[in-house]
């Protein structure tokens, strides 16, 4: 160790704590120098840099002693959880699904009922008032939004997710604060120290040098990646909207105060944190400021300081990026982990795509592409989540002009387009862009979307369901009006949860339960049988038609093989099971059969697996 890590055997705070010291000690041996070697590349050229190291490690000493027994006990017996095949995701705003926190405790029955272990809560902390891009504008990072609660009912929820065997996730805003937190009112007030927390361009020759290389994140809403403030001197960084002001990381400061929240969070029963907006974290002048190598060290030091005082909380990377550059976020650099989770992006948008295409192609070409990921890494599968659908996350596996025409797909259009004219994203519930309707529960939409689901489930990594998903939920049809401007189509699928539909989840004979009772009965199968292990990847199997997409995981007597038809047609599809040519068993099904090929039905999915 250098002398800028602290000895905990030592140093106490002089308090005495109900931890583990010597363990502690062992991760920090462990782990500091990591945590070191990253914040030296990024600010080892500072002359303050030794004392300010020297206040991190503090910073780690002070709460890893604080950390609670119990939740101590959790890091120590938790092992990898996120990795076990029984574990299934859920994400949600807590007002539109229970109204507030403590509601949302009377929900947890619900969740489990689902196969739920592992819950994922947007953005929860104090946001400002009016528009707040969905609580993702951020003014206070360590109090909860009023109408959702208090600090006291979030640590009560994390008390009564843990006793239901549920991981509570929540996002950290990492990039960005509203423009009415403190450190931005401190910094228009005139405080230095304050406006250096933030990124500003002095004059507009500077912003349209970096504007040169940018990219419109909300080119509709929000155009532009600058906003001018008089009393900060100049234009203020605003990748998102204009009142959320991006964090300079450039300042040691901002580092050190995310850190902060980041391991109070932990301490308050937190299971882990997704790293909101993560690649934007560092701004180079000439390049497009997304994935620099500087936000990989940033993420690289803070798994390295939770590893130190929460070894159990997990990180999860938001990096809405093609494949390549989403699969960094694992961590390039060997010994430097960084995320342990990240979402898997390119292939949700690719079954997007192979039902626009009907052909799997994308699907598998995606599928056979994220498995070469570190191993160390596990992909969050899912079907929809809070945000669009951003077709350019398939380049460069899909060609343009196939993007062109998935979009005008689903926009109603339903002619090609031109790759210049292709619109960058698509909106909307997963029921509603499968094509389900209420009136026609035993139609191709429902199976659409189970088909979109099983596939997900089937993949290695942890599936995740958004919310009213479960219940064939449609789109938002009176989404929140915006003050001004025209409103985020991002709203459409952010929908008030419907528990009178709940009611009819145990029903089979109705829209809301044939779909819930099938993603039970898709996490059961996941749990019990071993070709789910995280060991298994998924590996391509052959096909002669491009309709079905093939997978495989496991081997031998231990497999399982994944058959999913995205066209409306019949189709054959080959068995690539072992013994070849024997009995299998469709797991979801129970269908049995014999021989090399297997029926598939329009839009028909089949987990198949040899019968023992």
């Amino acid at each position: 160790m250098t002398e800028s890590a602290v000895d905990l055997r030592r140093t106490s705070m002089g308090v005495p704590r109900p931890v583990d010291q010597a363990d502690i000690q062992s991760r920090v041996e462990r782990f500091w120098p990591i945590a070191e070697a990253c914040l030296r590349r990024v600010y080892g050229f500072r002359p303050d840099c030794e004392g300010w190291l020297q206040s991190i490690a503090s910073l780690v000493s002070e709460l890893a002693t604080a950390r609670p027994a119990e939740l101590c006990r959790r890091d120590r017996s938790g092992g990898r959880w996120w990795r076990d095949r029984s574990m299934v995701g859920y994400s949600a705003y807590v007002d539109r699904f229970a109204g507030d926190l403590v509601q949302m405790q009377g929900r947890l029955p619900y969740l489990k009922d689902l196969g739920v272990g592992y819950l994922h809560l947007l953005p929860l902390f104090k946001a400002r008032e009016g528009e707040n891009d969905g609580g993702f504008a951020v003014s206070d990072f360590t109090a909860v939004e009023p109408r959702l609660g208090t600090t006291a009912d979030l640590r009560e929820l994390a008390t009564a997710a843990h006793q239901a065997d549920i991981r509570l996730v929540l996002d950290l805003v990492c990039n960005h604060t509203s423009d009415d937190h403190a450190w931005a009112r401190a910094a228009r007030a005139g405080d230095e120290c304050y406006r250096d927390y933030y990124c500003v361009a002095p004059d507009s020759a500077t912003v349209q040098r970096y504007e040169e290389r940018l990219v419109d994140v909300f080119p509709e809403v929000a155009p532009g990646n600058f906003t001018y403030c008089k009393e900060m001197g100049g234009w203020v960084w605003t990748t998102f909207y204009p009142f959320q002001w991006d964090l300079n990381y450039a300042n040691p400061a901002v580092f050190f105060e995310m850190t902060a929240a980041m391991l109070r969070l932990a301490n308050m029963g937190v299971d882990g944190l997704r790293m909101d907006s993560a690649p934007y974290l560092w701004k180079r002048l000439g390049t497009d400021c997304r994935n620099q190598p500087e936000v990989h060290w940033l993420l690289a030091a803070w798994r390295a300081l939770l590893s130190i005082a929460a070894p159990g909380v997990v990180l999860k990377a938001e990096a809405i990026e093609r494949l390549e550059e989403v699969k960094s976020y694992f961590g390039a650099r060997p010994g430097e982990p960084e995320c342990q989770l990240a979402y898997n992006n390119g292939v949700m948008t690719a079954l997007w795509a192979s039902l626009a295409l009907a052909s799997a192609e994308p699907a598998s070409r995606l599928i056979e592409a994220a498995a070469q990921k570190p191993p160390w890494g596990t992909w969050v599968n899912y079907v929809r989540c809070h945000d669009d659908i951003i077709w350019s996350a398939l380049s460069p596996h899909v060609p343009l002009e196939d993007q062109a025409r998935c979009s005008s797909v689903f926009s109603g259009a339903g002619t090609a387009q031109s790759a210049a004219a292709i619109a960058p994203s698509t909106n909307g519930m997963a029921a509603t862009l499968a094509g389900v309707s209420d009136d026609d529960a035993d139609g191709l939409g429902v199976k659409k979307l189970l088909l979109l689901y099983g596939v997900t489930y089937a993949l290695d990594g942890l599936p995740v369901v958004w919310m009213g998903d479960e219940l064939a939920l449609g789109d938002d049809r009176d989404p929140p009006a915006p003050a001004s401007g025209p409103c985020d189509g991002r709203w459409r699928q952010r929908p008030i949860m419907d528990w009178r539909r709940a009611v009819q989840r145990t029903a089979p004979d109705c829209l809301a339960g044939r779909v819930f009772q099938q993603l039970v009965a898709m996490a059961r199968t996941r749990a019990s049988h071993p070709a789910f292990d995280a060991a298994h990847t998924a590996r391509p199997g052959t096909t002669k038609s491009p309709a079905i997409l093939n997978f495989v995981r496991g081997e031998g007597s231990v497999a399982m093989q994944c058959l999913a038809n995205f066209t409306a047609e019949m189709s054959i599809a080959p068995v690539e099971l072992e013994p070849t040519g024997g009995t299998w068993t469709d797991l979801l099904s129970g269908e049995t059969g014999s021989g090399s090929q297997a029926p598939l039905g329009p839009y028909q999915l089949r987990w198949l697996s040899p019968t023992p």
